[in-house]
Order: structure tokens, then sequence, then C-alpha cells
């Protein structure tokens, strides 16, 4: 699901994807951006060639903080906001889903003991004082 601004329409601030078994290959975010996520399913044994990825100068000009969680185990509640701090949208994530914020806001609401969540962010990662501006 894309959850968009309603302040400008066309902008993508979210991405929630539900888990689904049946899926082979999904490319989640658009190219342009710098967080990249897909979801890809491997019916057979593989290998992925060895590879580095490149650096592009475009990257070093502006660095925009956008993250990822991907629940492992466990259950949770996001809340997606709006750039004016207006909720858009709340989702609970089971096991396999996963969230991608490009811009606006999110908030985090664990709800079982024990849960487990991978979290990416575009880096470095400069801690909360200098990264993160908290309101609600």
């Amino acid at each position: 699901m894309n959850i968009y601004s309603k302040i400008k329409k066309k902008k993508l601030l979210h991405v929630f994807f539900k888990f689904n078994k049946n899926i082979n290959r999904v490319n989640l975010s658009p190219e342009k951006e710098y967080l990249q996520a897909s979801i890809v399913k491997f019916k057979d044994k593989k290998v992925v060639r060895s590879h580095h990825h490149l650096n592009h100068p475009v990257i070093l000009k502006k660095r925009p903080i956008q993250e990822s969680w991907i629940l492992i185990k466990g259950k949770a509640k996001l809340t997606f906001f709006d750039t004016n701090k207006k909720i858009l949208k709340t989702v609970v994530m089971k096991p396999g889903d996963i969230s991608i914020s490009f811009g606006g806001g999110h908030r985090l609401e664990i709800l079982n003991k024990n849960t487990i969540i991978y979290e990416y962010k575009t880096g470095p990662y400069k801690g909360s004082k200098k990264d993160l501006s908290y309101f609600l």
C-alpha cells in the first residue's frame, strides 16, 4: 500500500507491504528514493554473483533520512504521518510485513513481548539529537 501526502498529493511518503507467501519479486521503492527495498523469493538454491556497490556523486549532495522496518516476530502498530504531522494511516504489522518511510513521520508501538524488528535507514546515523525531531 502506497501512502501519499494529503498536502502534496503526488508525494509518496510511506510504503506498507503485507507479507504474502505467493510473491516472487516486488520492488517496493521508487528508483529515485535513497532507501531501496525489494522482496525476493527464491524458489530454488541460487548464487547471487559477488559484487560491490558504486558511489554515486548525487548522494554526497544531500542526506535525507529514510527508514524501513521489517517485523520478524511479534506484533506492532504503525502510525504514518503527513509532512504537517497529521495522521495519514494506522496499520498493524505481523511477521513478514515491511514498512518504508521516505518522508513524513511515523510512530511504532510494540504490541507483544519479545517482538523483533529489523530496522534500516540511510546513514551515517548521527544520533537522535541530530537526526530526529520528536512530536506528539
